[in-house]
């Protein structure tokens, strides 16, 4: 899953990139996860993308605070503890993103989630996001893993590259 300016994901199951019917496999960035995210560039309201990624989340502090910050200094505020506002806004991107990979964890069921991107290089989604989905899973308890990926943040940029080789 990609968590950063936008917000995608693929699924791959026995070594195998699944694309499905029309092409969108493991695309969680356009389904509906809050109201609150207003009006999607899709057509749709409240995608996960516009409540999770990066723009995302610095556009609801910018409304919680007046004042515009980039992403990574609201994850500092929130860290040093002198910033309600970023803290709220941590909480939200960790609260929603339970409730959006929750919907992905029901349908396919995955070993791992490989978070990626910007946004998944903030550590509150590997303790506090991934501790919230059982909250929303069918199960009782969450055992699917959250990792970051090997290849650091250019794992993304070398997977398209390589899919452009099939």
């Amino acid at each position: 899953m990609i968590l950063g300016t936008g917000v995608g994901g693929g699924v791959v199951v026995d070594g195998k990139l699944i694309h499905g019917r029309h092409g969108i496999g493991g695309e969680w960035g356009h389904i509906f996860l809050d109201a609150s995210g207003g009006p999607c560039y899709c057509g749709q309201i409240g995608c996960v993308e516009q409540v999770i990624s990066g723009p995302a989340l610095q556009r609801y502090y910018h409304q919680l605070t007046g004042t515009k910050r980039p992403l990574p200094e609201i994850v500092e505020r929130h860290r040093d503890g002198i910033d309600p506002e970023a803290t709220q806004t941590i909480f939200r991107l960790t609260s929603q993103f339970a409730r959006g990979i929750a919907t992905v964890i029901n349908i396919i069921d995955p070993d791992v989630v490989v978070l990626g991107g910007g946004v998944g290089n903030i550590d509150d989604l590997y303790t506090d996001g991934a501790q919230a989905v059982s909250k929303w899973i069918f199960n009782d308890k969450c055992e699917t893993h959250f990792v970051r990926p090997v290849l650091g943040d250019s794992a993304g940029v070398i997977g398209a590259a390589l899919l452009t080789e099939s």
